[in-house]
């Protein structure tokens, strides 16, 4: 990938910009060790990460002041006051480390032919972003910040640097925790994650507040629900914690308009997103330090699911008919003949009530169920593999124009009753594959661009009455260069999946997810097909001698003679 170099006329541009990056590398999200921060004793909850950067020293050379400049940025102590003694004083005053944080694996300074004038370059990772939403960068990418220097009473400082800090990524899983905010789905049966990345210092809770209430991540926008309603906020910047509970106070007029039902969602709310953290085993919602009414309980109230279970048992192709496999091959009970269509890929509902397969050329959907016949729910085009959410609608994805389309058929229904969806984002793309996530929120969406692999994430934008609207536009996961041109992929759990390029050669699956680094798993010759249940241990290939699954760091023949595994959704 080429490297853009700045050009010294173009000096105010790019420092109003910020950054000078290439075109083509603002990709999308994830990272790092899920880990939990600790709750200090009667204070907030945090456990930080404690670095001690050393100031500018007397004579230094301005690749040496560039050079502090950039490792203070693990010193968050006291608004990062290390990091502002390399800053010229007017700018000290200006600069807003939270801005931006870009993570690169390594980087170079180099100096340009204009006066005072240098260039950081970096080999990227990815940046985050002053809300905590992380974006990683493709493989390969680079970024050039442009910094100028001038004396100080004798001593060189940094008159011009974007805002943000730089972090290498050997420092950023110390410096920064991944933590999933919590939104409900549109229903209010789901929790639907959003994970973001906090600093490990005091006030964690208090920052995880402050973001809930600001609400998701864009393409999470129409897709989910807050309990909290826009401009909601709480009276003091703090959230303390004593014995256990966390107390977060609310502005009064916050909640002024509320319902009894509405305020117990928002301390259901308030539970899921701050339990996460060890120490925090409870929540009270306060208004000028006193507790809020949160009325009677009558039934109304409903306990959202979190991450909800795939079960053990999948779906299959076996001797030319539908099964279930657990152990081995079962018949499906009631459920009627399909051989004369050759199945593939079957998808069915977490109730079972609802089992979607396509026919032998892949251009036939086709719908049945246990005491149902089989119906053609849509024809004529080649359809990804079909999907079933909660509310047992039956999702697919077949080529339309330039780019791709969306099919959703409703429970009963048929082509004619499907939601066709487009986005603008689909254009150009080839989608392989689509699966709802079990929270019936989110899509996962797996594309081919030229040539190139795509693997995404789209919020699911539905009516009052629970139809399919529109999709959101995508978060991007960056696959891995040596995992290949990626075309199949699964969710293993709330915020994780797992991908592979199918084909004849030798492919390893890759673990992705919103929340870790990638994980390259055993390559295997011949990968037909893909499944995943409940969590990166429980995930399956099909090749042609059957289907192996996941033991530690290899795979197990489990069964020969099936094909197509899937777990319910």
């Amino acid at each position: 990938m080429p490297k853009r170099n700045m050009l010294p006329g173009r000096m105010l541009v790019l420092w109003l910009s910020a950054v000078l990056m290439l075109a083509g590398c603002s990709s999308i999200p994830t990272v790092g060790p899920v880990g939990t921060a600790s709750a200090e004793h009667k204070g907030e909850t945090g456990e930080e990460a404690v670095f001690s950067p050393e100031g500018p020293a007397d004579g230094a050379s301005p690749q040496d002041i560039i050079r502090g400049f950039m490792d203070a940025g693990k010193g968050a102590a006291d608004d990062y006051s290390v990091a502002r003694q390399f800053l010229a004083p007017e700018l000290a005053n200006t600069w807003s480390p939270t801005e931006r944080v870009t993570i690169y694996r390594s980087s170079r300074v180099v100096a340009v032919p204009e006066p005072d004038m240098f260039q950081i370059q970096l080999e990227m990772h990815g940046s985050m972003d002053s809300r905590g939403i992380r974006t990683d960068a493709p493989d390969g990418s680079t970024e050039t910040f442009p910094v100028r220097l001038e004396q100080v009473d004798g001593q060189w400082r940094l008159s011009a640097v974007p805002d943000g800090i730089m972090v290498s990524l050997a420092n950023f899983p110390v410096l920064f925790i991944a933590h999933n905010l919590y939104f409900y789905s549109s229903d209010y049966q789901y929790w639907v994650p959003d994970t973001r990345w906090f600093i490990q210092r005091a006030g964690i809770a208090a920052n995880i507040v402050k973001e809930l209430l600001v609400g998701p991540a864009p393409y999470l926008q129409g897709a989910v629900v807050s309990a909290f309603p826009a401009g909601t906020t709480m009276a003091r910047d703090s959230v303390p914690v004593a014995s256990g509970e966390a107390v977060v106070d609310f502005a009064a007029e916050s909640l002024r308009d509320s319902s009894d039902l509405n305020r117990q969602q928002m301390l259901n709310q308030l539970e899921q997103n701050l339990r996460g953290l060890n120490n925090v085993t409870g929540v009270s919602m306060v208004v000028g330090q006193r507790d809020v009414d949160l009325g009677k309980g009558n039934g109304q109230l409903q306990s959202a699911v979190k991450d909800p279970s795939a079960g053990a048992t999948q779906i299959v192709v076996s001797q030319g008919e539908l099964a279930y496999y657990t152990d081995g091959p079962e018949p499906i009970a009631d459920v009627p003949s399909v051989a004369e269509y050759g199945p593939r890929d079957p998808g069915v509902s977490a109730d079972g009530s609802v089992i979607a397969f396509l026919d032998s050329r892949e251009d036939t959907l086709l719908i049945t169920g246990p005491g149902q016949g089989v119906r053609t729910a849509a024809e004529a085009g080649k359809f990804t593999p079909p999907s079933v959410d909660p509310r047992r609608w039956v999702w697919t994805a077949q080529p339309s124009g330039t780019g791709s389309q969306v099919f959703a058929v409703p429970p009963g229904g048929d082509r004619s009753s499907a939601a066709v969806l487009t986005a603008p984002w689909l254009e150009g793309l080839t989608v392989t594959e689509l699966r709802v996530s079990r929270d019936g929120a989110r899509a996962l969406v797996v594309a081919n661009r030229g040539g190139r692999s795509e693997v995404m994430i789209t919020g699911l934008v539905r009516s009052p009455e629970g139809d399919p609207v529109s999709l959101t536009a995508p978060m991007t996961l960056q696959v891995p260069s040596k995992a290949g041109t990626v075309n199949r992929a699964k969710w293993a759990s709330e915020d994780t999946v797992v991908a592979v390029q199918t084909g004849t050669e030798e492919a390893a699956p890759v673990i992705l997810g919103t929340g870790r680094e990638s994980e390259m798993l055993s390559p295997m010759a011949g990968i037909a097909g893909l499944s995943a249940g409940n969590g990166v241990e429980d995930i399956f290939i099909q090749t042609e001698e059957g289907i192996f699954n996941k033991v530690g760091s290899s795979w197990s023949l489990r069964t020969e003679g099936t094909q197509d595994p899937a777990f319910p959704g």
